[in-house]
């Protein structure tokens, strides 16, 4: 490869200087072929341009015209005698027969008898019939030859170029594939990895090429099996159903799931920035600082636009983890629905116990007396009824404690083949006796309708609606209830002229162990509405209030069933 340089850059430069001394020399014969006279008519004109704009004498022009020797200038009047001459004291002197003078315009190169030199000369008639004779020594023609020299210049340095360009050329298509083994290198260096494709018309460099190239390929499967298993390692973390964020170790966000960047509202722009550009909550990135420093966990609820998060920090040691080092893990996962559970377990178990504790205490009460005998013989049969009563009423609470959490169980679903007009009739005949005992007419408007479904839902459903209807009911007024089909959809209306509920409380009367108020309505479970909404709930139905005060209430359940 050395040889082939030397031997090439030999050629060029040989070629370069035959084609440059070429060039001289036949320059220099087409600039010496030129044309005298076009040379002494520039001469002559610009002299006489000068004599014509000068307003003295002619002898007065030669003096202030001329400052140098070289030219000879030379005034003579209408009859070629010499006026002026500026290298020789010829005044008065014939030069009539003088060829320039004979041949107005010609240019003549002789030797002049009066300075010895030979010269080029030219005559020319002036304006005011005067004679102008311009000479020129032959050597001063030389200066005119500054425009030859210019052109020579130039052209060496114009091949000089092509030569250095050439040059340049050569070594880069000799080095270009050196470049590329180096940058086919740095690239493997720096895991950036590209096969190199050029094909070198030098064996030795194709061997690296090839040897670089097979380094190549197999780094390239090897991070083609590290980004498989990110892109795997993503897609799990996106399916945790969590957010996910990593910082390194200057608690830089350096990962974030899709969870995370719903969460946070999080653009791209987040990436590697500090935690508090994606973070404004101060105790997740006071966790994570505590973690980055300390290495120490932290787990604790916090809110974040209306959601309860739970957040866990630790610190972990992901080297290579998306490039990059990541020293602290953070996860955040919605947990507003299990917090809202477990608070409506512990309300549910305290109204539970409050509500049993009520009729405990009395069943407790009357024991202790009877126990003791402190009632008369003739108030035992009394106070083993209020026992009774009591006892029947935590069954109660009980049985609708247990119908609730069969009713949560949403797998828990036995259908069969049922007419829900039976069902209505039989609820209806066990309520019809607390019904005369208020004097309140039951309007019943009801068709058979055969639907698939858990008979102790639906019946359940009836029992408490109707019921609470006759029991919030003052005597003698009407009950209506009505059991109707539209496409595949039930509707159970249930209508009482009641007192009504206030409408500060109609949205919270489903709710468990609700009561209005207990010092003027009946008591109860306070399970009942509850029931009927996680019934209608169970088949995708609705339930629907209408109360006004001093008027009624209108329950309206709409149950979708086959």
């Amino acid at each position: 490869m050395k040889s082939t340089l030397i031997r090439n850059n030999i050629i060029l430069l040989l070629s370069a200087f035959m084609l440059f001394f070429i060039i001289v020399f036949f320059s220099l014969n087409f600039f010496e072929r030129s044309n005298q006279e076009d040379l002494m008519n520039f001469v002559i004109d610009e002299v006489e341009l000068a004599y014509n704009n000068f307003p003295g004498t002619p002898s007065e022009f030669v003096e202030a015209y001329l400052s140098d020797n070289d030219r000879r200038i030379t005034i003579l009047d209408e009859n070629a005698i010499v006026i002026i001459d500026s290298h020789d004291d010829t005044v008065g002197t014939d030069k009539s027969e003088r060829p320039e003078i004979k041949n107005l315009g010609t240019v003549y190169k002789r030797t002049s008898d009066t300075i010895d030199v030979s010269l080029l000369y030219i005559a020319r008639r002036l304006d005011d019939n005067n004679y102008l004779r311009v000479a020129i020594p032959v050597e001063s023609k030389q200066a005119s030859y500054n425009s030859v020299i210019l052109v020579l210049v130039l052209t060496s340095a114009g091949f000089i170029a092509i030569f250095y360009l050439g040059l340049t050329q050569l070594s880069k298509n000799l080095l270009i594939p050196w470049d590329k083994v180096k940058e086919g290198l740095k690239n493997v260096n720096e895991g950036n990895v590209q096969m190199i494709s050029l094909n070198s018309p030098y064996p030795e460099i194709n061997d690296i090429i090839h040897e670089i190239n097979g380094i190549n390929l197999s780094t390239l499967r090897h991070l083609k099996s590290i980004e498989s298993y990110q892109i795997q390692l993503n897609e799990i973390l996106n399916e945790l159903k969590q957010g996910v964020m990593l910082f390194n170790k200057d608690e830089l966000l350096v990962y974030f799931n899709d969870d995370a960047k719903s969460i946070f509202n999080l653009d791209e722009e987040a990436y590697m920035k500090p935690s508090y550009y994606s973070i404004r909550d101060a105790q997740i990135r006071d966790a994570v600082t505590k973690a980055n420093i300390e290495h120490q966990p932290s787990t604790f609820d916090s809110k974040i636009d209306a959601k309860t998060m739970e957040v866990r920090i630790f610190f972990v040691n992901a080297q290579g983890f998306n490039h990059t080092e990541a020293t602290v893990l953070a996860l955040f996962k919605d947990v507003s629905q299990e917090r809202a559970i477990e608070q409506m377990k512990r309300d549910f178990f305290s109204h539970a116990s409050h509500e049993l504790k009520s009729p405990l205490t009395a069943i407790r009460g009357y024991a202790e007396l009877i126990e003791h005998g402190l009632i008369k013989p003739d108030e035992v049969k009394e106070s083993s009824h209020q026992i009774v009563k009591q006892t029947e009423t935590m069954a109660a609470l009980v049985e609708d404690m247990l119908m609730l959490s069969r009713l949560e169980n949403l797998k828990e679903k036995v259908y069969s083949k049922q007419d829900l007009n039976q069902i209505l009739s039989t609820v209806i005949d066990a309520q019809s006796q607390f019904a005369i005992s208020k004097n309140i007419n039951l309007v019943i408007q009801s068709k058979s309708i055969q639907v698939m479904c858990d008979p102790l839902d639906i019946q359940k459903l009836f029992k408490n609606l109707i019921e609470n209807a006759i029991k919030y009911s003052d005597s003698n007024k009407k009950v209506e209830v009505t059991l109707n089909q539209v496409e595949k959809e039930v509707i159970f209306i249930v209508k009482d002229q009641g007192y009504g509920i206030e409408p500060e409380h109609q949205q919270r009367v489903f709710e468990r162990f609700f009561r209005v108020d207990k010092g003027r309505l009946d008591g109860g479970t306070g399970l009942g509405l509850a029931i009927v909404k996680h019934i209608a709930l169970k088949y995708d139905g609705s339930v629907e209030l209408q109360s006004t005060l001093r008027k009624g209430t209108k329950i309206t359940v709409k149950l979708k069933m086959n």
